[in-house]
């Protein structure tokens, strides 16, 4: 049976790769924070990816849940 793994790596690993590799560009002010990173934290039923812009404290989440 065929899978769509990358490298083995889980599917969870592959979306934190994505967020930590996504530009982080506010959407309300359009600074670039080319340092800062997506925090994630999750409680077993779902994980939370969130950015808050240094520049103007707004923040982007995005949540997914987890099924298992």
């Amino acid at each position: 049976m065929a899978t769509n793994r990358k490298g083995g790596a889980s599917p969870l690993a592959r979306i934190q790769s994505r967020y930590e590799g996504t530009r982080k560009k506010c959407p309300e002010c359009g600074f670039v924070d080319e340092a800062g990173n997506w925090e994630s934290r999750t409680n077993g039923g779902k994980i939370v990816y969130r950015h808050t812009c240094p520049s103007c404290d707004a923040e982007r989440e995005h949540t997914f849940s987890i099924l298992g």
